[in-house]
């Protein structure tokens, strides 16, 4: 399913462990500060899961904050695909895969710039980084975001980024290029 970024209402949303690494409870009150026209969904399982719904349970039953609990990967896409930006306020990362999904569906991402997300997440090119950790400032940003004149455009150039560098056309172009001077590097060995 891919669902054009125009049609998509203001719905942001987490996907991921509900683990503190994730900072799940700083989420969970920056949620809380949200307008009501902002719908929120979160996406997995983990430790948190009692504790978000229990401390949301207003936003919940007002429809404003929906759990989804654990998915099959299969379903990732569909669910990326309702949202205007992927939150991920992570204490540490690698490259998440979670986020280079986001961008393949046209999802920009807030991120805390740790490890690989800085390489990925540029910001206001192809999304935004939370450099405040704090949950007044995760909402405020939150609603500046989703009102920025060029979150369209920053919706395709995220899916570009994806396309262009880390779609299997691309792996396996860097692994010819790698190949092939393995093969040139052998024969001037001799």
């Amino acid at each position: 399913i891919d669902v054009p970024y125009t049609d998509r209402g203001r719905t942001i949303g987490f996907l991921g462990r509900l683990e503190g690494e994730k900072r799940i409870p700083l989420l969970i009150d920056a949620v809380s500060q949200l307008p009501d026209d902002i719908t929120v969904i979160f996406v997995g399982e983990g430790t948190y899961r009692e504790t978000l719904e229990r401390e949301l349970a207003d936003e919940i039953e007002a429809g404003k904050v929906e759990v989804i609990g654990w998915i099959d990967h299969d379903d990732v896409p569909e669910q990326l695909n309702r949202l205007r930006l992927l939150l991920l306020p992570s204490k540490t990362e690698g490259l998440p895969t979670t986020v280079l999904e986001a961008m393949a569906c046209g999802t920009p991402a807030y991120a805390t710039p740790v490890s690989g997300v800085p390489d990925v997440v540029q910001e206001g090119e192809t999304g935004f980084l939370m450099e405040d950790v704090d949950s007044e400032e995760i909402a405020a940003e939150i609603e500046e975001i989703l009102s920025h004149d060029e979150l369209e455009e920053i919706s395709l150039n995220a899916r570009e980024v994806v396309e262009k560098k880390y779609s299997f056309e691309a792996a396996v172009d860097r692994w010819d290029v790698i190949l092939r001077r393995l093969g040139q590097n052998k024969h001037n060995v001799r």
